[in-house]
């Protein structure tokens, strides 16, 4: 691998360290469900989900356990997405205001989003069942920082992004409004929400953009 190379792929980890760790345990717990067999696998999840009845008898723990288990055996899929978001956002936001964000965004949109699917169960309009329903992953977390993220786009992409990002999970929310959209729509506006803490949005654009290297007539137009 080229020495550049390397050394890029160590700064880009080493600047979202809290993303790459998230990563890898997120693969160590899928490992554990994928040995544990399906049915070991739901029990795992269960035990770790934030749905109606844990809120209420175990808040704390769940909001926290089930950042760290994926609502399927496949890790991989999830690998793009922080590299090409989540770890974007960290390096931008720095590790802090990344961690505020995505976790306001994870207890805001799963309280939202439960609490409605209680109105619905009490009106009879959802069963009962779901009360006790498996809800794990990474997604609210995921969206609250990608939506801040967006603030760092140039203009007119920044707001053109933001208002996308709202219009299709609005869509989704509105054609299927199970509580998982919901909370993905609740997630997402608290990420934009956030957008004023996010620091020197115009002097970190995102996409990154490639400068040029400097030449210089002492070392031949070579880097230093």
């Amino acid at each position: 691998m080229d020495d550049a190379v390397s050394k890029r792929l160590v700064r880009g980890v080493t600047g979202a360290p809290l993303t790459y760790v998230w990563l890898v345990v997120l693969f160590v717990t899928t490992r554990v469900q994928r040995s544990a067999g399906r049915r070991g696998a739901r029990r795992l999840q269960q035990a770790h989900s934030t749905n109606l009845r844990r809120l209420r008898t175990e808040p704390s723990r769940v909001l926290t356990t089930s950042l760290f288990w994926l609502d399927g055996r496949v890790w991989w899929p999830y690998v793009p997405a922080f590299v090409a978001l989540v770890a974007p956002a960290e390096r931008r936001l720095r590790w802090w205001r990344w961690l505020l964000i995505g976790i306001a965004a994870h207890v805001i949109g799963t309280y939202v989003s439960q609490a409605r699917l209680r109105r619905h169960i009490d009106r009879g309009a959802a069963p009962k069942r779901l009360a006790d329903a498996r809800d794990v992953g990474v997604s609210y977390f995921a969206f609250g920082v990608i939506a801040t993220l967006a603030g760092y786009a140039r203009p007119p992409w920044r707001r053109r992004s933001q208002v996308a990002g709202l219009a299709v999970l609005g869509g989704i929310a509105g054609a299927a409004p199970t509580y998982t959209a919901i909370g993905h729509l609740v997630a997402f506006a608290v990420g934009l929400a956030a957008v004023p803490l996010a620091p020197d949005r115009d002097g970190q654009p995102y996409p990154a953009v490639q400068r040029p290297i400097p030449h210089s007539r002492f070392n031949g137009g070579g880097q230093r």
